[in-house]
């Protein structure tokens, strides 16, 4: 049965994503697609997805909000951030070129944090926890797959499609991509689908948000502060 009330309300909270990501677009996006056309696909993308989860998540006892959705969300958060910080500067900015760093530097500054915090925070989690997650769980368990192994295995998948889905922007941020860059867009998304659907499962859709948007405007200014160092060394 569909929730009704769900489904306007996601949409709604999804909009100002939409409006941040459209406008961030005409800086990283050269092709010769319309702004017209772009906004629709926008919206329809949240139209959709925001009724799919209404839909599949009320099949399957998930819900937007709890009473522990927002400590959920923090110290999930805390926790993916500092090990994708890690992945990071542990992992990438040693393997890169002073060149390539300067140029993925460059790109997250013109996407601004309010698309990353509105649009990376909120619609992706409808798209791949609300939405997603919960259609295969619904599926898996329509066929008489077992509840466990169910969620299991929609948390993998859909945490996977979540990094899918990033490769695509590695050519956007780096003139001469690398190995090193696909191995981190790969991995690093992952890690953030699996906090994102934890959180999700255990505290509602809600604390998947605080999950990315905690992640991104912690990122931010971590970002910005060693990055002018580093240029300044």
């Amino acid at each position: 049965m569909m929730d009704w009330s769900s489904w306007l309300f996601v949409t709604i909270i999804s909009l100002p994503g939409v409006y941040f990501m459209f406008h961030a677009e005409k800086i990283h996006v050269k092709d010769n697609t319309t702004d017209g056309q772009r906004l629709i696909a926008h919206l329809l993308t949240v139209i959709l997805f925001s009724g799919l989860g209404a839909f599949a998540a009320n099949q399957v006892g998930f819900y937007f909000y709890s009473n522990e959705a927002i400590l959920t969300g923090f110290i999930v958060g805390v926790i993916c951030s500092t090990i994708h910080f890690m992945m990071y500067y542990g992992y990438l900015k040693p393997k890169i070129s002073p060149n390539d760093y300067a140029e993925i530097e460059a790109h997250y500054r013109q996407t601004g944090i309010l698309s990353r915090v509105f649009y990376g925070g909120v619609l992706e989690e409808v798209i791949f926890r609300w939405s997603l997650l919960s259609l295969f769980v619904w599926i898996f368990q329509l066929v008489g797959l077992d509840n466990q192994f169910s969620l299991n295995t929609s948390v993998f998948v859909t945490s996977l499609l979540f990094a899918i889905v990033h490769i695509p922007s590695i050519k956007l941020v780096a003139t001469k991509p690398k190995k090193e860059m696909y191995v981190y867009t790969i991995v690093g998304n992952i890690w953030v689908g699996l906090c994102a659907s934890f959180a999700f499962i255990e505290s509602g859709l809600f604390a998947a948000i605080v999950v990315h948007m905690l992640f991104h405007l912690t990122w931010y200014p971590i970002q910005a502060i060693l990055y002018y160092r580093y240029k300044r060394r």
